[in-house]
């Protein structure tokens, strides 16, 4: 199912400043995480992620997942110390034809030395966010009995 990428996440992934993380499995369930600059959201909502390494590992990952409607996630990290993490399904892998070509043009423009293997598209399905301060909040509200003893005795 589908979600929405509000303006906040919107804005914190097309940044260039954020650091964004891409975590992915391969076929025997073995994770795979690195960072990933070149993950942006398209005007549609859709994620876009431009695979620079035709041989990667991430590459092959992704791949994966779009065939066996697997999900990924990214980690978004902006500048301020906002964390955002977005699950989704890869929908689809451009390696030719007119908007790939349009987005290797792109990718040059970025770095003379970039070779685009891929464009993918991913269907954001869960945005949860991750700063520690609002999901200590959170994790606080939903279970206020989890707590170390040691603190429980302090508050006495």
């Amino acid at each position: 199912m589908s979600v929405l990428i509000n303006r906040e996440v919107f804005e914190a992934i097309n940044n260039p400043d954020s650091i964004k993380v891409l975590a992915s499995v391969d076929r025997h369930g073995r994770v795979h995480v690195v960072p990933k600059a070149s993950i942006t959201v398209s005007e549609d909502g859709r994620i876009k992620y431009w695979e620079l390494i035709e041989s990667s590992q991430t590459n092959k990952n992704v791949t994966y997942a779009l065939w066996f409607n697997k999900e990924i996630a990214i980690n978004v990290i902006t500048s301020d110390k906002k964390s955002y993490q977005i699950k989704g399904i890869p929908k689809e892998n451009l390696n030719a034809g007119r908007e790939y070509e349009e987005n290797y043009i792109a990718a040059q423009k970025k770095n003379s030395q970039n070779d685009l293997a891929a464009v993918y598209y991913i269907e954001p399905t869960e945005v949860i966010y991750e700063t520690y301060s609002k999901r200590l909040l959170d994790e606080t509200e939903k279970h206020p009995l989890y707590i170390h003893l040691d603190r429980l005795a302090k508050h006495t």
